[in-house]
């Protein structure tokens, strides 16, 4: 029996995949693809597959931003797949209708993504009937059992925020970088080696737990889709990089609270991302952050505050050592606090729940 969650290197973005199963059969789960060069990590890792054996049960795009997008358009957008795809979760422009039957214009991302789809004859949504990926407003929460076992429970989002995002849409495709012309970002910014940085001052954990939390507002985020993945008695609560709020209160619906045996947080550790109920609420010992630090320097060191005063004896996994989150090693901070925390040698890390 096998249950490893592998968070690729992706840079300052999200690329996972879940790996599930028995020895007879291992099943996949690709979550999003990083900016355009996660493309590589991704085929290294399905290329140690046998061929035949690379079937991807379901693949999800959680939402619009460049640096989830990215390498799986990079990928869809191949003559040939890697492997086969035998379901994609994606809202796209043609889900963030009012009205389902009104016809779709052209967004530029909507566009590629669509056409990949359309071209590989990937079955889009299909647990949804084709219609968005998206939470009920009332009623019992859409569960989806996987073929090998896996069983997901949708969190996130609400009709709501698609609606959000419909009057964002072009704003959101020209950030997520799928313009003709939008260039990669420079070589010359630092991905993070710990051996190049100087000494981090020590955050100050009392004061920064205290900063007050205000949730974050970007309709591609507050679009994103979140859900707990459950296999052989071991839960995982998959964020993306969506609302707190929508998390929440999507938990307080189920009959049954779940005690999660791993947490990746939303949005790369940012402290709009990660409220103080929200991590109340969760019954968790161990975290995630899946980033490199470049460009928005996540994780907030108030979302790990909030984290080592919240809860105890934790650990708190990265897929990178960088500036951003080296500080955290040190054993003041964890002697003082009860904490553990987890870097990968090189980039990228994978969590085992079964092996």
């Amino acid at each position: 029996m096998k249950y490893n969650i592998n968070f690729l290197p992706a840079r300052y973005g999200d690329c996972i995949v879940v790996e599930y199963g028995t020895a007879d059969k291992n099943s996949y789960i690709l979550i999003d693809g990083g900016t355009g060069g996660t493309k590589a990590h991704i085929e290294e890792f399905f290329e140690k597959i046998p061929k035949e054996k690379r079937v991807i049960e379901l693949l999800v795009i959680t939402h619009i931003d460049r640096d989830h997008i990215e390498g799986v358009l990079n990928l869809l957008e191949e003559e040939l797949l890697i492997c086969e795809i035998k379901s994609v979760w994606f809202n796209g422009w043609k889900h963030l209708q009012p009205n389902p039957s009104v016809e779709p214009f052209g967004a530029v991302q909507g566009e590629r993504l669509t056409a990949a789809i359309l071209k590989h004859r990937i079955p889009w949504n299909s647990h949804f009937g084709g219609g968005a990926v998206v939470v009920p407003k009332e009623g019992s929460l859409p569960m989806i059992r996987l073929d090998g076992g896996m069983e997901l429970t949708l969190l996130s989002p609400m009709k709501q925020n698609l609606m959000n995002l419909r009057r964002d849409w072009e704003n959101e495709v020209r950030k997520a970088g799928l313009d003709p012309g939008f260039g990669e970002i420079p070589a010359a910014i630092n991905t993070g080696n710990a051996e190049a940085f100087g000494v981090p001052e020590i955050p100050d954990v009392e004061t920064l737990k205290n900063q007050k939390f205000k949730e974050d507002t970007s309709s591609a985020n507050g679009s994103s889709i979140a859900f707990a993945a459950a296999y052989q008695g071991k839960a995982v609560l998959f964020t993306g990089d969506s609302f707190p709020g929508i998390i929440s209160s999507s938990l307080n619906r189920l009959e049954e609270s779940i005690e999660f045996d791993l947490v990746k947080l939303s949005h790369h550790g940012s402290k709009s991302n990660t409220s103080p109920d929200l991590m109340k609420q969760v019954d968790c010992r161990n975290f995630v952050i899946s980033t490199s630090g470049t460009m928005y320097h996540h994780p907030d060191a108030v979302t790990i505050a909030r984290l080592l005063t919240l809860k105890s004896n934790i650990n708190i996994t990265f897929n990178y050592k960088s500036q951003d989150n080296r500080i955290w090693e040190l054993l003041s901070l964890q002697d003082r606090y009860g904490y553990t925390t987890t870097y990968p040698e090189n980039e990228g890390v994978t969590v085992t729940l079964h092996n």
